[in-house]
């Protein structure tokens, strides 16, 4: 244990710091905006004035609160920072330069390392709010060819229209998991290996798409975590080894 230990913040422990949109529609565990996603304390910032629709047509025109917004979590005292919406991967070459710690702005950044280890004649499914939300700007930003992955969106949800589009601020959760569900059986009999969820809101429903379709299922919680688990010290030990 430190004998002396540094100050500087107001207050302390905050592993991730998140950037939120700015939204009040009702999130639950396995959301990033639902604290109780993370075995590890967490802080947020709303990104108060950004527009939800610079996300969608990838404009740039308010950098100045993301950059604003992430230094404040910065300034905390966090060790990364994450958003709640895999559609900031576009910005995320932009804010890292205004950053003195990593930045994790989309799950679409594990799709090329999976496409590295899938067998050769399997596809990589994205699993994302709107298909007509997601361009092929968020693709490329992340390293991704368009025509290599398969989508599937929550376009056909009348949940996720009510809830998320619409901002309605009540969720019926057995109506947005049998959204979710179903999404995914759409992507059935493309040879699909892995899913990743672009979406954050369909995070908290993973095991059920695991479920339905046996394949590995990845997302924003899975890239934070794994980040996040490169700072734990676990030490190695063998009972064969002296």
């Amino acid at each position: 244990m430190m004998d002396t230990v540094p100050g500087g913040h107001n207050t302390y422990g905050h592993v991730v710091g998140i950037l939120m949109n700015d939204s009040t529609i009702p999130r639950i565990p396995g959301d990033p905006g639902h604290a109780e996603t993370f075995a590890f304390p967490v802080i947020y910032e709303v990104l108060k004035g950004f527009p939800f629709e610079d996300l969608i047509s990838c404009k740039k025109d308010h950098m100045d609160i993301l950059i604003d917004k992430a230094r404040k979590l910065e300034a905390k005292g966090v060790s990364l920072i994450a958003t709640d919406c895999g559609l900031f991967g576009p910005f995320h070459a932009d804010l890292k330069k205004h950053l003195k710690v990593s930045f994790v702005g989309s799950a679409l950044d594990l799709v090329p390392l999976l496409q590295r280890f899938l067998p050769a004649n399997q596809r990589v499914g994205v699993i994302t709010g709107h298909t007509g939300m997601l361009k092929p700007g968020h693709l490329t930003a992340a390293g991704i060819d368009p025509a290599s992955v398969c989508l599937a969106g929550m376009e056909n949800s009348s949940e996720f229209n009510r809830v998320v589009i619409e901002k309605t601020p009540s969720l019926n959760i057995e109506k947005m998991r049998q959204g979710v569900v179903d999404a995914a059986l759409g992507l059935s009999g493309n040879n699909i290996g892995a899913i990743v969820l672009e979406c954050t809101n369909l995070i908290s429903f993973r095991a059920d798409i695991q479920q339905a379709l046996r394949i590995p299922v990845f997302d924003l919680v899975t890239l934070i975590e794994t980040f996040v688990s490169g700072f734990g010290v676990r030490k190695f030990h063998s009972r064969f080894i002296r």
